[in-house]
């Protein structure tokens, strides 16, 4: 695939998805978007990426589900790059963590948690009622 095919694909999905904002999605619905991506191939995956940086419960969800049921090449390095990041809400963070460990990672590791991810607060304070917004500090 060149690289306008790649852009092309990239564009797509984020039209793709841009259209399922918000959207609570079925269980089928949900299956049916990962078929999509993964059909997608290797060149969507900055787009999933991407996703753990929206608000957007949605899309971490198809993000989710998408890259655990990725085959080679795994983004392992960029989704650790995320945990690192401290843009990043840290539900999107705990998702990364499954993703990960679907991958083989071991996430109980305290190199790993200790990425700057406070699960309490993403548990306690779904809302950001804190102020903080859910958000890894």
């Amino acid at each position: 695939m060149g690289r306008d095919e790649e852009l092309r694909a990239q564009e797509v999905i984020r039209a793709r998805l841009h259209r399922l904002r918000g959207q609570d999605l079925s269980d089928a619905a949900v299956v049916e978007e990962v078929a999509v991506l993964k059909a997608s191939g290797p060149a969507v995956v900055p787009v999933l990426l991407d996703q753990f940086a929206d608000e957007d419960e949605t899309m971490w969800a198809l993000a989710t589900q998408a890259l655990k049921a990725w085959e080679e090449p795994r983004p392992i390095e960029a989704l650790v790059a995320l945990l690192r990041n401290p843009r990043i809400h840290d539900l999107a963070k705990a998702l990364i963590l499954t993703i990960l460990e679907q991958y083989g990672l071991d996430v109980d590791d305290p190199d790993v948690l200790g990425l700057g991810i406070n699960l309490e607060d993403c548990m306690e304070e779904p809302d950001g009622e804190d102020g903080s917004g859910g958000r890894g500090r």
